[in-house]
């Protein structure tokens, strides 16, 4: 078991809902039973798939006859939205040091070279985002950073969060690098430490793997976990996590281990975790060479994105898949929550279906409240999205939110807020230049934009209540 420091507020409620600044599961209207007994999914509204001429169901005619003219026009309908708007966006990242004097100190030893800076995830909390910047090469000087969403600054510098004293050089009590992190609904920022750094020189392992988790309230950190070893294999990276919300004291964490294809399962309440293994967290070979910009490579990534689906009569589902696939699957939560199960269940795993058969590999995804699942698609500058509640994971009933080779240009992380009117949330940042040729400090190479959720599915298969029409027989998904 790793070790843990409870380091609770004496006035920390455990059993209190999710906060509803957060605008929780609960308020929505679900319930997170503290044990769910059978699965008693309620399957979402049927929707129409092509089966004759006629719609029987009233409440279906306008999406149908709009779906028809669509597709009488030849193409997929566009309407007319804002797009993503650009909130920040940098050439060369900067950071606030308390005085000049320390930064120029701090160039000069070394410790900082901004050349060397490249953010690659991203969170929202009220009027933060936060950014991670993994120690890919020597000279990061932090790697949790937080900018305030109200800067009058297009390219604010960075502030180490929760503050300098966390970021100090082979001090494994502090962070030592953050690939990607989320925000709860109970308003608390899940980190994954990788402890490693100089990633892209000699990839060294300084300090074990450990999951933090700050108060944000307070910025005050409430948990700090250990992986136990016999979870971490030689060679594991652990780049992303996602908190799964049952209460506030009963949550369940899900960390992947990219390089060794596996899933740590960490339960809160229970302070342990276990580490789950399935042939579906493998990459694909046929899907690991990328190309774009002129710029060939191979990543063997596994499991990388991860998304969660709206509660439904208590079961929920954890979406997935391998950065180098093209693969969406999911796993019902439960099975994950119950040790036994997840991990010796290798069926439990469900196979949903293939993005557009057009380089479709993706980095980061999330879910809105709706069922609406956000991805990027890194190679084609472009943000994707397809409607759990219109039909199958198939690549008609998938639409394109928006392409861009500029402010798109290798969109890497990508999540939807908590607020009521949520919004997506994508950091693009030119990682394949960055790691395979040269970044130019005088043009942006990273951006945060977003746009809402409503306005995101518009003019796309994404819309509620939109007919996928397909071929008659079984929609073909690519082998």
């Amino acid at each position: 078991m790793g070790s843990f420091v409870r380091v609770w507020p004496a006035d920390y409620n455990w059993h209190a809902a999710p906060s509803s600044d957060l605008t929780s599961p609960t308020a929505q209207g679900f319930a997170f039973p503290s044990e769910p007994s059978g699965f008693g999914f309620r399957e979402p509204p049927p929707v129409e798939i092509e089966k004759s001429s006629q719609v029987s169901a009233p409440g279906y005619y306008l999406p149908w006859l709009v779906s028809m003219t669509w597709l009488a026009a030849g193409q997929q309908a566009t309407s007319q939205k804002p797009g993503l708007q650009e909130v920040f966006a940098w050439g060369n990242i900067d950071f606030a040091y308390p005085t000049r004097a320390a930064r120029e100190a701090a160039i000069k030893s070394g410790a900082f070279v901004p050349e060397s800076n490249l953010p690659l995830g991203l969170e929202i909390y009220e009027n933060r985002l936060f950014v991670t910047l993994p120690r890919w090469r020597k000279g990061t000087p932090a790697t949790l950073a937080w900018v305030p969403l109200d800067s009058p600054s297009k390219s604010p510098q960075l502030i180490p969060y929760p503050s300098w004293d966390w970021h100090k050089p082979g001090d494994c009590q502090g962070i030592t690098t953050v690939f990607r992190l989320n925000v709860d609904e109970c308003g608390r920022l899940w980190v994954v430490d990788t402890g490693s750094e100089d990633i892209l020189g000699s990839l060294t392992t300084v300090c074990p793997p450990k999951i933090l988790v700050f108060d944000l309230k307070t910025d005050k950190l409430l948990v700090r976990y250990e992986l136990p070893k016999k979870q971490v294999k030689e060679g594991s990276l652990f780049t992303n996590i996602i908190a799964d919300v049952l209460t506030c004291k009963k949550t369940f964490a899900y960390v992947n281990d990219v390089f060794r294809f596996g899933l740590i399962v960490y339960d809160l309440e229970n302070n342990k975790s276990w580490r789950v293994e399935n042939s579906y967290f493998f990459p694909e070979p046929l899907k690991s060479v990328y190309t774009h910009d002129g710029l060939k490579w191979r990543w063997n990534d596994g499991i990388f994105g991860f998304a969660l689906s709206p509660v439904d009569q208590g079961r929920r589902f954890l979406y997935y898949h391998a950065m180098s696939s093209w693969r969406e699957f999911r796993i019902d939560t439960r099975v994950l929550h119950n040790e036994t199960r997840a991990t010796t269940d290798m069926d439990a795993v469900e196979l949903l279906g293939s993005r557009k058969r057009s380089r479709g590999n993706s980095s980061g995804q999330s879910m809105d409240r709706n069922g609406v699942l956000f991805y990027n698609l890194i190679v084609r500058d472009a943000v994707g999205c397809w409607n759990s509640y219109n039909g199958p994971y198939i690549p008609d009933a998938q639409g394109i939110v928006e392409v861009n080779n500029v402010t798109l240009n290798f969109p890497n992380d990508l999540k939807v807020d908590h607020e009521k009117d949520q919004s997506i949330w994508v950091l693009s940042n030119k990682l394949h230049k960055f790691l395979y040729s040269k970044l130019n400090p005088n043009e942006f190479n990273t951006r945060i934009l977003t746009m809402t959720t409503r306005e995101a599915v518009k003019g796309t298969p994404c819309e509620p209540g939109y007919v996928i029409q397909t071929k008659r027989g079984r929609p073909c998904n690519e082998l």
